[in-house]
């Protein structure tokens, strides 16, 4: 059984404080409009995108340029639905006693671990198939953009397991009370 607690809680808390400014500052910008963001943030995206030679996210970052269709859309689920999910992951990691409905290890926070670990491993796959397929990249480049995406599907995962295989995310114990007679 795997849970929630110590060094595993600190690695997750660490994980989704360091997404939130990702997904907003960097990742959005494969969304939004370029006006939205500050000239050097698109410089960040663009030294990225380029050092790194992440096709998906260069597309992104030329004047005019759009990103694919369905690596647009993936973003959007990212920037839509991830990200409330990132902020309501960190208030609950960050709190010292989660009894309430939606902050314990056995009910909502549970659930929604499950559906966001399930859909972020499936829209990793694409991705990795798109950094693989890609013939303008060596294969020591594909591995390093690929090392760069890695922990965006090995943390997601890790949650699903640790979900799946508890009852308690956060490993506790609920005694129920039951009368005889």
């Amino acid at each position: 059984m795997f849970t929630l607690t110590g060094k595993t809680r600190a690695a997750f808390l660490c994980f989704f404080l360091s997404h939130i400014p990702i997904t907003i500052f960097l990742d959005g910008q494969a969304l939004l409009p370029k006006s939205w963001f500050p000239g050097q943030l698109q410089e960040v995206l663009q030294w990225y995108a380029a050092t790194f030679r992440d096709s998906l996210m260069m597309k992104a970052t030329h004047e005019g340029g759009n990103s694919e269709v369905w690596f647009t859309s993936l973003v959007g689920i990212e920037v839509i639905l991830q990200l409330p999910f990132f902020l309501y992951a960190v208030y609950v990691l960050t709190l010292t006693n989660g009894d309430g409905r939606w902050t314990r290890g056995d009910g909502p926070f549970k659930s929604l671990c499950m559906i966001y670990g399930s859909v972020t491993c499936t829209t990793l796959v694409p991705i990795f198939a798109s950094i693989c397929a890609d013939p303008s990249t060596t294969a020591w480049e594909k591995a390093v953009l690929g090392s760069f995406y890695l922990p965006y599907f090995v943390f997601p995962f890790w949650l699903v397991l640790i979900a799946a295989s508890s009852d308690d995310m956060f490993g506790r114990t609920r005694s129920k009370a039951f009368k005889i007679g």
